[in-house]
């Protein structure tokens, strides 16, 4: 009976685990968790904190008080963007890059010619491009959209300004170092992997793979073209900027000196929140969103740094969350409670230790709300499964035996579980009791008083027996069996059967003095 009971009960209890540990590792199989996943990233970032930048990056920062202090609308007259690269070119740079778009001519005249000429004689310079993806009648396509002629075939490449939102939350901490133009199946680079490209002299590679490409000898790790950002700091705080009105007059020269742009990254974009170039990033959020030149500045440090940061496979994250969470199961099946929670607890600590570790030092992103919440269910689950089935048993167990032992003893027998009351081989003390006569004394009574007699006599004698440890076996009519020594063992078993049987004799001659008062007859045992 006892093998039954505890294979259900350990079955029911590993069912009810496995359910739940294999159902919270499927959804982070299928990103049912991606959402908190990415905000834990976010987490990660904020408790890392800032890093220095490592890449000589100059943010030349198209803001509020540029058009303050130059009273011009956007779009800038190209005449004046054209001054503002030839500004920066005279303080040798070693590429120039503009996140501005170009695609229809100019409303100055002369300006694009004159912009064509400013970008030709820089001859390092980068300009924007980006393939815009529509939805026409049920069809994706792909529009590339690229600078004017004459501004193209001045600058020294084109690359995609392209940003990645995540589905999760629409946050930028991915980016397109590459995208695949669906008409012609070419290869586009983004105009912040050309810029680094040229900075490190190194050619544009000619084979790239969705997971990894090959940046002048460095091997960049890539999931499906798109790089993870190591962001550096809040928006703002980790590069250089100046405002794109004072290099535009010369003024920059004056306060920074003539080497301030030599051998520099220089990049030129909007950071004025008018023109809504600006995104959230795990730094700040939607609190403080970045500028789309920024957010290039972080992914070309991330390139020239090589501090690339790794993510755990899907496939991964869900084995870890499946191991994590059967390991929480075998710790919630330890006997010693406060051993138990404190191996489950400290496996939590632990994780959330690695995952920390792993960020800060190796830059790994792991899996970290799927493994606790795994490790959190598959722990409570069962706990909460077998504190219900014992409830229930020691109910059962009340139930079967609070008519035959005392309350002590059916507590003392909970204690110990299902051990006291396997069934096994004892020497026990069997105790008989009756009223002598009681077959003629009932002939002489009637039914209302042989029922109130038994009833005193059987509540006595079962008190009695009860409070020496003795166990109720059967009544018959006016007869009681109880044995001794069972369901829990009692070294001295004949001598409380012997004390109960004395006890029972005294109260007996103790009410047989009363039947005067009660009318009613004695009954000696």
């Amino acid at each position: 009976m006892r093998r039954r009971l505890l294979l259900t009960f350990t079955l029911r209890s590993t069912a009810l685990a496995l359910v739940v540990v294999i159902a919270i590792s499927f959804a982070a199989l299928i990103g049912l968790f991606e959402f908190l996943e990415v905000k834990a990233i976010d987490a990660a970032f904020a408790l890392r904190g800032p890093l220095p930048p490592t890449a000589p990056i100059v943010i030349v920062a198209i803001d509020d008080e540029s058009f303050a202090q130059t009273q011009l609308q956007w779009p800038w007259p190209r005449a004046y963007m054209a001054q503002l690269i030839s500004q920066i070119a005279a303080g040798k740079p070693k590429v120039i890059t503009t996140d501005i778009f170009w695609y229809e001519p100019g409303n100055d005249p002369g300006g694009d010619e004159a912009l064509a000429k400013a970008i030709a004689e820089a001859g390092n310079v980068i300009l924007a491009n980006d393939i815009n993806r529509v939805e026409q009648a049920g069809f994706v396509l792909d529009q590339f959209r690229r600078p004017i002629p004459a501004l193209e075939d001045s600058a020294l490449h084109t690359g995609l300004a392209n940003l990645y939102r995540d589905p999760a939350d629409g946050f930028i901490r991915q980016m397109p170092v590459y995208l695949i133009n669906e008409p012609d199946g070419r290869a586009y680079f983004s105009w912040a992997a050309l810029t680094t490209l040229t900075y490190l002299g190194a050619s544009i590679p000619e084979s790239i793979r969705p997971s990894s490409v090959q940046f002048g000898g460095i091997t960049v790790p890539l999931t499906e073209g798109r790089l993870i950002v190591n962001y550096r700091g809040k928006p703002g705080s980790a590069f250089t900027q100046i405002q794109a009105y004072q290099v535009a007059s010369g003024e920059v020269y004056q306060q920074r000196g003539p080497d301030f742009f030599r051998d520099k990254i220089v990049l030129i974009g909007a950071t004025s929140v008018v023109l809504q170039d600006v995104y959230s990033t795990p730094f700040e959020g939607s609190r403080l969103p970045m500028p789309g030149v920024e957010v290039n500045a972080h992914v070309i440090d991330t390139l020239l740094s090589q501090q690339f940061i790794y993510r755990w496979p899907v496939i991964l994250g869900a084995v870890v969350t499946l191991f994590i969470g059967l390991l929480a199961y075998v710790f919630s099946g330890i006997p010693v409670p406060f051993l138990s929670l404190t191996l489950a607890f400290g496996s939590g600590l632990g994780y959330l230790g690695l995952w920390a570790f792993a960020f800060n030092t190796l830059r790994i992103e792991m899996y970290v709300v799927a493994p606790l919440v795994s490790l959190t269910l598959g722990y409570a689950v069962p706990s909460v499964e077998r504190a219900i089935s014992e409830q229930v048993e020691k109910r059962r167990v009340r139930g079967i035996f609070e008519r035959f032992v005392s309350p002590e003893m059916v507590e003392q027998m909970i204690d110990r579980g299902l051990e006291a009351v396997r069934g096994q081989r004892a020497e026990l003390t069997i105790m008989f009791s009756d009223i002598r006569g009681f077959t003629t004394l009932s002939e002489q009574m009637s039914p209302d008083d042989v029922v109130a007699i038994l009833n005193e006599y059987l509540g006595v004698m079962s008190d009695v027996i009860h409070r020496h440890g003795g166990t109720i076996d059967k009544y018959e009519g006016d007869l009681i069996m109880a044995f001794f020594n069972a369901p829990l063992p009692q070294s001295d078993h004949a001598k409380r059967a012997l004390q109960a049987a004395i006890e029972n004799a005294l109260h007996s001659r103790q009410t047989a003095g009363q039947v005067g008062q009660t009318g009613k007859p004695p009954h000696p045992v």
